[in-house]
């Protein structure tokens, strides 16, 4: 698995929660009225919702671990296979909820994106880290050489008529 596109998606949700706390942070009382911080601030939600939802599709593809027909699966699938935890998960899935009512031109309510700058950010990059070390981890495994087997144990496992190995 290459690593490298993990890396770059997790630069992505990184400077997407960066540009949506910013976005609050320049003056909170002033949020809810200005649509075009809003704007930018769910924008930058989405964005990083999607690739969070693309590095799951990654891991999840490189190591055969299912195919998910949709975000939620990415998300059930990599706490089924142990890559991140179900409270995690739960999190993850709840902003995930607030992207498809934007996606479906649904009004999201401007409370949840301000719960969702204010405390759900950070678990894009508990994600993130998790997904990386846990690649790192496998990619580790798939390098190392197997272990050596001595004369009569590696030949104990061939059947009869088998060619030497």
């Amino acid at each position: 698995m290459d690593n490298d596109l993990l890396v770059s998606k997790m630069g992505t949700i990184e400077r997407c929660c960066k540009r949506a706390r910013d976005e609050y942070e320049k003056d909170p009382t002033t949020f809810v009225g200005d649509i075009t911080r809003q704007d930018a601030a769910t924008l930058n939600v989405i964005r990083a919702w999607e690739a969070a939802v693309e590095m799951g599709d990654y891991v999840l593809g490189n190591l055969d671990l299912g195919p998910a027909r949709d975000e939620r699966e990415v998300i059930a699938l990599l706490v089924e296979h142990g890559w991140i935890d179900a409270a995690l998960a739960e999190d993850l899935k709840r902003t995930g909820e607030f992207c498809r009512a934007e996606w479906d031109y649904q009004a999201a309510p401007l409370p949840a994106l301000v719960t969702i700058i204010k405390r759900g950010l950070d678990e894009f990059d508990a994600y993130a880290r998790a997904l990386l070390a846990g690649a790192t981890q496998a990619q580790g495994r798939a390098q190392a050489p197997a272990p050596a087997q001595s004369g009569a144990a590696a030949g104990a496992g061939a059947a009869a008529g088998d060619p030497a190995i």
